[in-house]
């Protein structure tokens, strides 16, 4: 059995849930009284917007605050927050599972013809080869545990 799928709770649901996994590994600190909200419960949120696909911040704290939960800070405060939380993040998406078995393939993804790639603006890309020739692109690496 994997993990539940968020995006298809309800929202308070999956921000309960989602806390309650990173409550033991976001770094205890005091809590100020004017802080409406935990560092995890604010990592919940930004995860959230994430899994939902929201491009801007500021409309998805605004769905948020109106509808789910009007006791949610500002965004500026929040903002703020966050920024401060980044080291916990690098911690958490960094930190490696022991894996008994673990499948590994990859798969070129090209993004433009070889012959255009001088004009490809996109950061990252290289040169590369697969079985079908040239190419000019990412190259994607897919990890799956039997866990999922």
């Amino acid at each position: 059995m994997g993990r539940p799928d968020l995006t298809s709770l309800p929202l308070p649901v999956a921000v309960t849930q989602l806390t309650a996994w990173f409550a033991p590994h976001v770094p205890a600190k005091l809590l100020h009284p004017h802080e409406k909200i935990s560092d995890a419960e604010l990592l919940a949120v930004a995860l959230l917007q994430k899994l939902h696909k929201v491009p801007y911040f500021s409309r998805w704290w605004k769905l948020l605050k109106l509808n789910h939960f009007p006791q949610f800070p500002s965004e500026p405060q929040a903002r703020i927050r966050l920024a401060r939380l980044t080291g916990v993040v690098e911690h958490l998406a960094t930190k490696v599972q022991c894996l008994d078995f673990v499948a590994v393939d990859s798969e070129p993804l090209p993004v433009s013809t070889f012959k255009r790639a001088p004009r490809c603006k996109f950061r990252g890309t290289r040169h590369g080869f697969s079985t079908a020739g040239p190419m000019y692109g990412f190259k994607l690496h897919a990890w799956s545990a039997l866990n999922g």
